[in-house]
């Protein structure tokens, strides 16, 4: 198993805009990458982009799963399938193992492996408006309400983005996705009002105890943020993060580049 080494994260983005032309074009190559269930999931989705990013988000995991297995098991043999808390695993013995989550934004879509952690992954647009007043009283704890209250106003917008796309990906790690009520998940926002936080930073889920989570920009037009439910040592975990470039005929992912961000 290559995903990848010891305590690292591995992360693939695509496009829905790379990925409808391989769709129009050669569709026999992406149905028969996907599960029947799953074929019959996309058709049901009414909401053409919503059926993209599922199908693209599915089309994604498989292939990379049979790139970074090395079992020789083809994308659409992989059986996966809801836990009870309705959070998605593989069930194949050979990558048992592998826990990963998926997210989309515009027309980005992202998933993250790890062999390691349990990741919840959440991608929100970087200029998403919540209204600071809705959003502080469905989001935050009332000791985030009082942090809150000593930013300045034009900054809050941009603060409770991230919020929300901490506490999306904090949830899914949790496998409980928008069941877990926001203000039960705290940590402290003044560490978010500037750049990017470095490192992995630590939050607390009452009832659930604590988990970890790492705050990205990505492309300038992403928030992009991984939450694990285990603790991660100092220094001891990366990000790989790799464009995902949908091809036709092929298994492997084809990342152009690799980045990789030391946390």
């Amino acid at each position: 198993m290559k995903i990848p080494v010891d305590d690292d994260i591995s992360l693939r983005i695509a496009t829905t805009t790379s990925f409808e032309p391989l769709l129009q074009r050669d569709p026999r190559t992406v149905f028969t990458t996907v599960s029947k269930a799953e074929q019959s999931r996309y058709r049901s989705i009414v909401n053409r982009t919503a059926g993209l990013h599922f199908l693209l988000g599915r089309y994604m995991l498989r292939r990379a799963l049979s790139a970074e297995s090395g079992s020789g098991i083809p994308p659409a043999r992989w059986e996966i399938a809801a836990d009870g808390h309705g959070k998605p695993r593989v069930l194949n013995r050979e990558a048992a193992s592998v826990r990963f989550s998926i997210s989309h934004s515009g027309t980005a879509v992202a998933i993250a492996l790890s062999r390691t952690h349990d990741p919840g992954l959440d991608l929100e647009p970087l200029a998403r408006d919540h209204g600071a007043g809705l959003a502080a009283r469905h989001l935050l704890s009332p000791a985030q309400c009082d942090q809150l209250r000593r930013v300045p106003g034009a900054d809050r917008d941009a603060l409770l983005a991230r919020v929300w796309c901490i506490k999306e990906a904090v949830s899914k790690a949790c496998g409980l996705g928008l069941r877990l009520p926001f203000p039960t998940l705290e940590f402290d926002l003044m560490c978010l009002c500037n750049a990017d936080p470095a490192g992995w930073l630590e939050c607390r889920v009452r009832e659930l105890g604590r988990f970890q989570f790492s705050l990205h920009t990505l492309a300038r037009r992403y928030l992009l943020c991984v939450a694990v439910t285990s603790p991660v040592p100092p220094g001891s975990a990366r990000i790989a993060l790799k464009p995902f470039k949908p091809q036709p005929g092929r298994t492997r992912d084809t990342a152009s580049k690799t980045m990789i961000v030391p946390l």
